[in-house]
């Protein structure tokens, strides 16, 4: 149940991640490329150059800053960002930001934010709540829903003000910023293109390190695939241990019920009676260690996650009803199976030898 929970978790957290960036090339700029000493950024320029490029749809310019600039956090999961991002791509982020309380931003808003799920718990920053950015008093004026995303951790402010916060964390080796800095670009693309291939023209016409989807996807499936061999081994030692455990169990059973069996046979039950009085014996055996399993493990489960809950860390479980359902039958029916090769000993034992023997 536990080790399970974490491979549930971890699609789960998959299928969100992909979803949130299916066509979504994200194209991220350095510190060298935000101003050049001219006007204009590399960013600013890469704009038109993405545009004019076939198969892109909009391309939304967006502001990225690390909450905590220096010093190092002791939240578990991915750090926690300050996004800016215009009304456009906002709501292009479809679900990943719908609001859970209060409001979202508006046009007219100057030092309010939004904050997700983690972030209220890590920073006790509810909505009413006043934040700090790099001495500057933000409000909160709404919190996301829990999407499993990294926007669960996030703090989203308006586009003018992270434009702010951005020229405030400039590197002294940069002169100046334009007027209307970006740090990263989010390009869409229609459905019948091919984003790696947009990817890599994005790369050789404007220098910046462009993301492709699919294959950032490729690479978390890979993980995950290892993460379920790693799943798969455990259950395999569960099948030696558990089998061996239920063999012994019903191996000693039959041993002291040796002359019951024989009194049995003798006023007429079958073979067959035997043999499904045992295995009944042994399926009832999986079932309550099943049962007393997924308990123990839900109660694991509930207090890691409700402590890392606490604390804004990612939840590390996901107890669904296929998991419970799949733990409490391969219970049951391994137990079933192991049942049988001492059931068969005691429904081929002969009447006359069962009731000679004293245990």
């Amino acid at each position: 149940m536990v080790v399970g929970s974490l491979a549930e978790q971890l699609h789960l957290i998959v299928s969100h991640s992909t979803a949130l960036n299916r066509g979504a090339i994200f194209a991220i700029a350095r510190g060298s490329d935000l101003a050049d000493g001219s006007a204009r950024s590399r960013v600013d320029r890469a704009i038109g150059q993405i545009r004019a490029l076939r198969g892109v749809r909009a391309v939304v310019p967006e502001v990225i800053v690390p909450y905590r600039f220096s010093g190092s956090s002791d939240r578990f999961g991915p750090p926690s960002l300050i996004f800016g991002i215009p009304d456009a791509g906002r709501a292009l982020a479809g679900d990943a930001l719908s609001i859970a309380s209060g409001r979202d931003l508006q046009p007219r808003d100057v030092r309010a934010a939004v904050v997700g799920s983690d972030f209220v718990a890590a920073e006790n920053a509810p909505v009413g709540a006043t934040i700090s950015l790099y001495g500057n008093s933000y409000h909160v004026v709404g919190t996301i829903a829990k999407s499993f995303t990294i926007f669960d951790a996030a703090v989203i402010v308006p586009y003018a003000s992270s434009q702010a916060l951005l020229r405030q964390l400039v590197p002294p080796t940069i002169a100046r910023l334009p007027a209307t800095p970006a740090s990263a670009l989010m390009v869409l693309v229609d459905g019948k293109s091919d984003t790696a291939l947009v990817a890599s023209r994005i790369r050789f016409l404007t220098g910046l390190e462009a993301r492709d989807p699919r294959s950032s996807a490729a690479n978390v499936e890979s993980t995950t695939r290892l993460f379920d061999a790693i799943i798969f081994g455990a259950a395999l030692v569960a099948l030696v241990v558990g089998a061996i455990s239920i063999v012994n169990t019903m191996t000693i059973a039959v041993t002291e019920r040796t002359r019951e069996i024989g009194i049995r046979k003798a006023i007429g039950a079958g073979d067959r009676d035997i043999l499904t009085e045992f295995v009944a014996e042994a399926i009832a055996i999986g079932a309550l260690g099943g049962a007393v399993g997924i308990i123990v493990g839900l109660a694991i489960v509930a207090v890691i996650d409700a402590h890392n809950a606490s604390r804004g860390d990612v939840e590390l479980f996901a107890v669904t009803p296929r998991l419970a359902l799949g733990a409490f039958a391969f219970s049951v029916i391994l137990s079933a199976l192991a049942g049988l090769i001492p059931a068969f000993r005691a429904a081929r034992l002969a009447p006359t030898e069962a009731l000679r023997r004293v245990v």
